[in-house]
C-alpha cells in the first residue's frame, strides 16, 4: 500500500490543483493521499470530488503553523471536520496573519531597494493561503533572486535580513485546534524544524502522532522519531511534503512508511 500524508496544493503554496494532485496520485498507484495545505482546507472537497470513482482515499487534512521560543512548529491535522465553523474561523485568522506578514515583508523589502508589490504576491498565491514562498517567487520574477531557495537564503528565511515573524498559535493551541475539529494531530517533520524536544510535552496535550518518515529526514532520524513515537504511545506518519513538480523536494508518493501507518491513523480517527 502506497500513500502520501503530506501534500500541498494551490490552496496554499503548492503548484498543482487538487484535481491534478489526485490524477498524479492515481497514476502513481497511491492508495491514500492527505491534502495538508497551510492553514487551509479549501482543496479537500475538490480533491475528494476528483477522486470519486477511483480507489484513492483522500484524507481531509491541514498543516497549522505555530511558534515556540523562536522556532517554527508545524502541526498536521488528519480527518479534521472541514465544515466545523469554529475550525474554519481559526483558519481564517491564521490566513489573515499570513497576509499581514506578507504586507509587512513587501514594505520592508521595498524600503531596502528590493521592490515587489503585494499584487505580485497575491497573483502568485492565486487566492490561496499566502506564504513566504509566494514572496520568494515574486523576488525571482522581479530579478532580485535567481531561485526561490536563493530568495530564502538571502532575504526572507528565518534569521535573514527581511524575515518577518507572523502572529501564530502556540504548539499546544495548534494541537487543540485539530482536536476540537475532530482530527488527529501529528507533529510535522521534527527533524527539519528541530523541535523534537517538544514531543513529550505535546503528547501530554493530546498530540497523537509524529511524522517520522519525511522526505528531508535521514534514515537515522526516521528511526529516532519512530522510537520516540513508540515510547510515548504515538502513531508514526510520513509524507513527501510535495509542493509540485517545479518545486524543490521529493516527488509525490516518494516516501515509504510502514504498512500499519494508515490502519493506525484510521483507528486514531475512529474510522477503523
Amino acid at each position: 500500500m502506497r500513500l502520501d500524508l503530506h501534500v500541498h496544493s494551490t490552496a496554499s503554496d503548492g503548484s498543482l490543483t487538487p484535481r491534478a494532485i489526485v490524477e498524479l496520485a492515481v497514476d502513481r498507484g497511491l492508495s491514500a493521499l492527505a491534502i495538508t495545505d497551510h492553514d487551509s482546507v479549501e482543496a479537500v472537497k475538490p480533491a475528494q470530488d476528483a477522486a470519486a470513482g477511483s480507489s484513492l482515499m483522500v484524507i481531509p487534512g491541514v498543516e497549522l503553523s505555530a511558534v515556540h521560543e523562536g522556532l517554527d512548529v508545524h502541526v498536521l491535522g488528519y480527518f479534521v471536520d472541514i465544515t466545523d465553523p469554529a475550525f474554519l474561523q481559526h483558519l481564517r485568522a491564521l490566513r489573515d496573519a499570513r497576509l499581514r506578514r506578507a504586507e509587512t515583508m513587501v514594505v520592508v523589502l521595498g524600503d531596502a531597494g528590493f521592490h515587489v508589490t503585494l499584487s505580485d504576491v497575491l497573483l502568485l498565491a492565486e487566492g490561496g493561503s499566502v506564504g513566504r514562498s509566494h514572496i520568494a517567487r515574486a523576488l525571482v520574477q522581479r530579478g532580485h533572486a535567481v531561485s526561490v531557495a536563493d530568495a530564502f537564503d538571502r532575504f526572507i528565511g528565518r534569521g535573514r535580513p527581511y524575515y518577518v515573524p507572523k502572529d501564530s498559535a502556540s504548539p499546544a493551541d495548534a494541537v487543540g485546534i485539530v482536536l476540537d475539529a475532530g482530527g488527529v494531530p501529528v507533529i510535522a517533520h521534527p527533524g527539519v524544524t528541530g523541535v523534537e524536544d517538544l514531543i513529550p510535552e505535546l503528547a501530554a496535550h493530546g498530540l497523537a502522532g509524529v511524522e517520522a518518515y519525511h522526505a528531508e529526514h535521514t534514515l537515522e532520524q526516521a528511526a529516532q522519531f519512530a522510537a520516540m513515537a513508540r515510547e510515548h504511545g504515538l502513531i508514526c506518519t510520513g509524507g513527501s511534503d510535495h509542493h509540485g513538480p517545479t518545486s524543490p523536494g521529493a516527488p509525490l508518493g516518494a516516501v515509504e512508511m510502514p504498512s500499519d501507518t494508515l490502519p493506525e491513523l484510521l483507528r486514531a480517527a475512529g474510522r477503523a
